[in-house]
């Protein structure tokens, strides 16, 4: 977290004012009647009022307001800000997947069910279920990825692929 003068979203300000493009971060930028932001050096434009709107989903993300509360607070549907939290949220997980590099010494291994219309349904992965594998480095970081089924190949290829060699792993009693 950035502390003293500048705050967490002190960049955006620059943007949100028009005096920064979005697109190369040149200071070069032109205002035009129409309300749009043009970039003297890389020609690109974007509508000011627009970028002001994208940037408050961004802010409310952050501040984890819900979609439905936000659509209401800016006058739009649901479903607008629902799809960029979507996309804001698989943009997080994308990066946090590259940085996370493999993991080491002691790993918990274990896979979870979610969704599906009725609970308390015997059995593993009933009617409609999404089966969440997990690696959880102990004192430290964690990986977890949908996967289709929890057999021993599938499992052994995320287990192989995100850990190092010499790692202690700690399992349940699931045969997979």
């Amino acid at each position: 977290m950035v502390t003293g003068r500048h705050t967490v979203f002190s960049c955006a300000a620059n943007f949100l004012r028009g005096r920064k493009c979005i697109f190369c971060g040149s200071f070069q930028v032109l205002h035009t009647r129409r309300g749009y932001v043009k970039c003297g050096r890389c020609g690109k434009s974007k509508s000011l009022r627009r970028l002001r709107r994208e940037i408050r989903i961004l802010q409310d993300f952050y501040q984890l307001q819900p979609a439905y509360r936000l659509s209401q607070d800016l006058g739009l549907d649901v479903k607008v800000v629902t799809r960029v939290y979507h996309r804001v949220r698989e943009a997080l997980s994308h990066v946090t997947e590259l940085e996370a590099g493999k993991l080491k010494g002691e790993i918990e291994l274990d896979e979870a069910y979610f969704g599906g219309r009725r609970k308390g349904q015997r059995g593993r992965a009933p009617a409609g279920k999404s089966v969440v594998f997990r690696l959880l480095e102990r004192e430290g970081r964690v990986y977890t990825k949908v996967v289709e089924s929890v057999s021993a190949a599938e499992l052994m290829q995320h287990i192989q692929a995100h850990t190092r060699k010499g790692s202690v792993y700690f399992t349940d009693a699931f045969r997979g």
